[in-house]
């Protein structure tokens, strides 16, 4: 089945991701609405360091939830192929993969994901780490991501977010980490080019928390947020 076209997908009725339903209520059949070929997603965005990749592997940790980590992607690449040479070249000296292809690479996954049948078309919220970070982006998944919630990891002070990220760079042998010059380029770019996404999607959808906390606060006020938005959406579909 590919990534996008889900136009045989069963239309069972999703498991709520964040408070577990009677077994007969998980049971029930939910039509799916005309609009329903969208993949229902969360996204995680804010500067390198805030925390995205930790958050996303905590949430989809939990039944319903499918992280999806783009530069998890992008690192797994074979380095011996033109895709895996040139990403890599980029993500090394701080700059962001072509918007066509970093798309590309994502549809690549989501729909070996599909057909491995690790996510689940008619249950699971895809909680996107990494994508989209530019506003031609957005555009490009606008008609295959139906975008419930902006959750905005924002700093008020750099500082504690560089330091971070040298130190990620030491334990996790990082190259786009392991440079000051490299992450403050990062931020640059950040601002300029990813910083618009937030304007493209309804203000009442973005929901800026402070990301300094410890994981678990984090995670605990980013719950607070997403629970209604993917309540919402599974009331939709019945």
């Amino acid at each position: 089945m590919s990534g996008i076209d889900r136009d045989e997908q069963q239309h069972a009725a999703p498991v709520d991701p964040v408070v577990d339903e009677a077994p007969e209520q998980q049971s029930k059949a939910a039509p799916a609405k005309t609009d329903s070929q969208k993949l229902p997603a969360i996204l995680l965005f804010g500067m390198p360091g805030t925390g995205k990749g930790t958050q996303g592997q905590l949430l989809g940790t939990m039944a319903g939830l499918f992280h999806i980590s783009t530069g998890e992607i992008f690192r797994g690449l074979d380095p011996s192929t033109e895709d895996g040479r040139v990403v890599r070249d980029l993500i090394d000296h701080g700059n962001l993969v072509p918007d066509d292809l970093a798309v590309r690479l994502w549809k690549q996954h989501v729909a070996a994901a599909i057909d491995a049948g690790e996510l689940r078309l008619d249950s699971d919220v895809l909680i996107l780490d990494g994508i989209p970070r530019s506003v031609t982006q957005c555009r490009l998944l606008d008609s295959q991501v139906d975008v419930l919630a902006v959750i905005h990891l924002a700093s008020a002070n750099d500082e504690p977010i560089v330091e971070r990220l040298l130190q990620r760079g030491v334990s996790a042998g990082r190259a786009d980490d392991g440079s000051e010059a490299v992450i403050r380029r990062r931020f640059e770019i950040y601002r300029q080019t990813t910083a618009p996404v937030l304007d493209f999607y309804p203000p009442e959808k973005v929901h800026s928390i402070n990301p300094l906390g410890t994981p678990i606060e984090v995670k605990k006020q980013i719950l607070e947020c997403i629970i209604p938005a993917i309540r919402r959406w599974q009331r939709d579909l019945n």
